[in-house]
């Protein structure tokens, strides 16, 4: 600023000081805040020292979307928000469905395992035996066939712990068999059955 501007700050009141041919101003002066309009003379002062404070943009509040009104924050989710709330509504979806026995893409699937179950179910009830069930019951007639191969292993080990430690292992006692008891006279069938 020149310094025959200085008549100009002081109707602002605003102190300023002419320093080798500047115009000073000596203390900070807080013109304008934020969401406070610009009046005149602050706008002519800010352009004289050719300040541009102003940023011009909308602050939303609400949407308006084909006759809904909604809050701004719907404009604040992300792409994992909108997966999760899809996600949630395609689990309600399915579980009506299900409920009402109406076939969806989304319950079929749960369909046909909850057909799966009920005919492996029968098939393993009685003596019908089909493709999907012959290792069910192979499990169920003999299940110490299918222990995990990882069972052995420290049964394998314990005989080289043996021969470290090559200490005596003490006897097992034997378990004797219990007494079977007596048949109800009731032929298994009790007071409330």
């Amino acid at each position: 600023m020149e310094p025959t501007q200085t008549s100009f700050l002081q109707a602002l009141n605003i102190q300023s000081r002419i320093n080798k041919g500047q115009v000073e101003i000596v203390a900070d002066v807080h013109l304008i805040k934020a969401g406070q309009k610009v009046g005149n003379s602050e706008a002519a002062l800010l352009q004289k020292l050719n300040i541009n404070p102003f940023s011009y943009g909308l602050e939303v509040k609400t949407v308006y979307d084909h006759g809904a009104v909604y809050d701004q924050k719907i404009l604040d989710l992300t792409d994992a928000d909108i997966l999760k709330k899809f996600t949630a509504g395609v689990t309600r979806l399915t579980a009506l469905s299900l409920g009402l026995g109406y076939p969806t893409l989304a319950s079929v699937p749960h369909s046909i395992i909850r057909g799966y179950k009920r005919v492996a179910a029968v098939s393993l009830a009685t003596g019908y035996t089909f493709k999907g069930t012959e290792k069910l019951k192979e499990y169920l007639k003999n299940p110490a066939a299918f222990a995990v191969a990882a069972a052995p292993a420290p049964a394998a080990a314990a005989p080289a712990a043996a021969k470290d430690n090559k200490k005596p292992e003490p006897k097992k006692e034997e378990k004797k068999p219990e007494p079977e008891e007596e048949e109800d006279d009731d032929m298994g069938f009790g007071l409330f059955d």
